[in-house]
């Protein structure tokens, strides 16, 4: 069997989803930044929303106190270290699996995340009460002196199934900022230095979606001001996203090439480009290459789950829809609504046009063909159902990535040549789920192959971010 993979990238320079960040203080523009730093918990979410089933690790705010805690008291009892909060941490007797200590400052190796899972991480978390938790065995690994007055501690369930009844994914993407500059990683859970103690975080504003051929981009703002009465070093920036049904989540980090002294009262301001690009955009693909990667539809999307005004609702799980199955061997998601399985995930057509990103079908001439239909005949494919394989978050090479994969099957008895891949999923904010374009590669000729009479081929978009 053929085997046929490409990528779906993010945050790769005009291939796929990118960001840049316009960093300015007291108003006075300071640089303009490539970030390279959406994390794997960007990818979790995608795959979640694509799939729905055998789901990777996520956090989930159900039943888990959404505030964050300060911090009143860090004290030592042996080798354990006692934490003391100024707010608990659960309600209704519902208890969470995970804490995060960030922006302690003085006390060095403290900040990351801790679970009361034993078999997680070197040293396990202990409730004492609501209010008060040991972190077991930390105490000789730690240096230096708490300043006393620093550090917040967030709070979460930590699961690893997917069920319809819990719709705890994040949307208010918000620009936050901190103060270490330990190394970015693609499993990075929270901004360790996060500075939000003695810091007037003002409201995020997102801009109107703006769409042409070869891009489609939104800025989320936010200004910082510092009101500690005294000087912070801002190292760190990231994105975090959190409602009130799901736990707060990293959705991007970056450490800045050098530290921005913030004095106090100054105000820094975030301006977050968020940009998907057509790769290799040209009019020629048989002579400039492949090119393509995430639409219109897809960044639609984006853009209405990162709004910090998004109101939650059941209906916005639905997003993303991509891993319906269909053709022989798929199962459809709740028939009653007539669906067609095989319209959704990937898919495949016979023109290699130019991709746009305003494409909402493959076969662009033709919009009405849209690709290769299923069924048995000449011309026709197979379209077995969809597989949405597992998260990969591979600290090393420092890249997340999941598979989106089907298998076409030529039961006709002409051989039908593939110049074009394409990715169909959901983009309705409602029940009423339609198969939408959100990603397509047109293929060039030494990239493009055959589906015989009687052969099958696996085809894969791999959708990657590298931080």
């Amino acid at each position: 069997m053929k085997t046929i993979t490409t990528d779906l990238n993010v945050g790769k320079t005009a291939s796929g989803l990118d960001m840049y960040c316009d960093l300015s203080l007291e108003q006075r523009h300071l640089y303009r930044m490539k970030c390279e730093s959406f994390v794997g918990n960007l990818l979790k979410w995608m795959r979640i929303q694509m799939g729905k089933t055998n789901q990777d690790d996520y956090w989930d705010g159900n039943s888990t106190r959404k505030e964050i805690s300060n911090i009143t008291s860090i004290t030592e009892s042996g080798q354990d270290l006692i934490i003391e909060l100024d707010k608990y941490h659960e309600y209704s007797g519902v208890e969470h699996d995970l804490i995060t200590i960030q922006g302690v400052l003085g006390l060095e190796g403290l900040n990351g995340v801790y679970f009361h899972d034993n078999t997680i991480g070197q040293f396990p978390l202990d409730r004492h009460s609501t209010y008060k938790y040991y972190i077991r065995g930390i105490v000789p690994h730690l240096t230096g002196v708490w300043d006393g007055t620093s550090g917040v501690s967030m709070a979460a369930k930590y699961r690893n199934t997917w069920t319809d009844r819990d719709y705890h994914l994040p949307i208010n993407w918000e620009p936050i900022i901190g103060m270490s500059d330990q190394p970015v990683k693609a499993s990075d859970l929270c901004l360790p230095g996060y500075f939000k103690r003695g810091c007037t975080q003002g409201a995020v504003s997102i801009t109107s979606l703006i769409t042409d051929q070869e891009s489609s981009k939104f800025t989320l703002s936010r200004p910082f001001t510092n009101m500690t009465g005294a000087i912070r070093d801002i190292r760190e920036i990231g994105i975090m996203s959190g409602n009130a049904k799901s736990a707060y989540m990293l959705m991007a980090r970056d450490v800045l090439g050098a530290p921005i002294s913030l004095g106090n009262t100054s105000t820094l301001s975030l301006d977050y480009e968020i940009i998907s690009m057509i790769e290799n955009f040209n009019q020629d693909t048989d002579a400039n290459g492949t090119n393509g990667g995430w639409t219109e539809s897809f960044m639609s999307i984006l853009h209405r789950i990162a709004n910090p005004s998004a109101a939650y609702n059941w209906e916005n799980e639905f997003h993303f829809t991509a891993g319906l199955g269909g053709g022989g061997t798929g199962v459809n998601f709740n028939v009653d609504r007539n669906l067609e399985g095989w319209q959704f995930g990937v898919r495949v057509g016979t023109s290699n046009k130019f991709v746009s990103m305003t494409d909402t079908s493959l076969t662009p001439e033709n919009a009405e063909v849209n690709g290769v239909p299923h069924g048995y005949g000449d011309g026709e494919l197979v379209h077995h159902g969809t597989h949405i394989g597992q998260l990969v978050v591979d600290d090393v090479a420092n890249e997340v990535y999941f598979p989106v994969e089907r298998i076409f099957e030529n039961r006709g008895a002409t051989t039908i040549t593939v110049r074009e891949i394409g990715l169909f999923g959901n983009k309705n904010n409602s029940l009423n789920i339609h198969p939408h374009l959100l990603a397509r590669k047109a293929l060039a000729p030494v990239d493009q192959f055959t589906i015989g009479a009687g052969e099958t081929a696996k085809v894969t978009f791999n959708c990657k971010a590298i931080v």
